[in-house]
């Protein structure tokens, strides 16, 4: 259920960053990068719900950075991966917040 709540959550920043004016710009490659990425990280994130901004972001840069080099990304291409995934953080915690899947104490 958990697993849900994030893919689902993951899939909304997915749609956000497409939606944003850099997004249109990059739609075409950015789309698939960025789902693949999402794919990737999704199975990566176990406690998504007890993680505070600081850790989800660092979380994302790391996970940017490893998927990068397996994908033999460009370092801009890993920065923008980064950024994006770092600034989905409150549409995140807000469906991983509501899932009801997350307590905490």
């Amino acid at each position: 259920m958990q697993g849900a709540a994030i893919g689902m959550a993951l899939g909304v920043a997915a749609g956000l960053f497409l939606n944003s004016k850099k997004g249109k710009q990059l739609r075409e490659d950015a789309k698939e990068r960025m789902a693949d990425f999402y794919n990737y990280v999704t199975p990566k994130i176990k406690k998504i719900g007890q993680m505070t901004e600081r850790e989800y972001k660092e979380f994302m840069k790391q996970a940017a950075m490893q998927y990068g080099k397996a994908k033999k990304l460009s370092g801009d291409m890993i920065q923008e991966l980064a950024d994006e995934a770092q600034h989905s953080w409150k549409q995140i915690a807000k469906h991983a917040n509501h899932s009801g899947s997350s307590k905490k104490k």
